[in-house]
């Protein structure tokens, strides 16, 4: 059963060194499950991503505010922080090693203690240690509203099947297919431009209905300046090419 003090928002932090290395040892298997609950998947002791999740728990203890509320929220926050920048490097070391966002896919359940970290981004209320992903984001939903779109919208928009995927792929692509571009279109209009889409593909019409959502926000970061959020949709730049060249 798990202690009370791991949803405790008055959870008293130790800050010397050996109360931090008593309560990381205490921790060790709360630490491990929170890191799966945010991977979507289970990982060992002997894992790299444990050793990730573990070292951000350690600075989380480091920096954690007891005013700011629930140390299980934050030490998420920076877990997830870190876990995405362990992926992004290692998409960059092997391109074929591709990880989806949770930001697109859905995080944590409503009961879990790191539930928060989508409410915490929206209202800006925590800092990531990644400010650049941060600033990204922030930027990304502001231009977000135009479209009536809120980024956390996402979740239930995103495609989960591998087939559904190849789907959205092959539309966000006809986006960028000349002549012209419809993203420049969209861009002007505020509008997704269904029918030219799906006359560029052989898509059905309920697949791009039920994700424009998703097509909309894709496209949006392949076109803007969001180097970090676009790491995550190498499946779709994998063979995009705009003007000749590759995104």
């Amino acid at each position: 059963m798990e202690k009370e003090s791991k949803n405790d928002s008055a959870l008293a932090v130790p800050k010397d060194r050996e109360g931090k290395e008593r309560f990381l040892l205490e921790e060790e298997t709360h630490i491990l499950r929170l890191a799966a609950k945010i991977l979507h998947k289970p990982i060992s002791f002997s894992d790299e991503e444990w050793s990730v999740a573990f070292q951000a728990v350690s600075s989380a203890l480091d920096s954690f505010d007891e005013e700011k509320g629930n140390f299980w929220s934050y030490a998420a926050l920076v877990m997830d922080s870190r876990l995405k920048d362990y992926y992004r490097a290692a998409n960059r070391r092997n391109p074929e090693v591709l990880v989806s966002p949770e930001a697109f896919e859905g995080e944590l359940e409503e009961d879990d203690p790191g539930f928060s970290l989508q409410h915490e981004i929206q209202q800006h209320t925590i800092s990531w240690e990644d400010t650049s992903l941060k600033d990204e984001i922030l930027a990304l939903q502001e231009e977000l509203k135009r479209y009536d779109i809120s980024f956390f919208d996402l979740t239930e928009s995103s495609p989960k099947a591998e087939k559904t995927r190849r789907s959205c792929a092959d539309l966000i692509r006809a986006f960028f297919a000349p002549p012209p571009p419809l993203v420049s279109k969209m861009r002007k209009s505020g509008i997704l431009p269904a029918k030219e889409l799906l006359s560029r593909t052989k898509i059905s019409r309920k697949i791009l209905d039920r994700y424009r959502k998703y097509l909309i926000t894709s496209a949006l970061i392949l076109d803007g300046d969001y180097p970090g959020l676009s790491d995550y949709l190498q499946y779709v730049k994998k063979d995009l090419r705009t003007g000749g060249g590759v995104l």
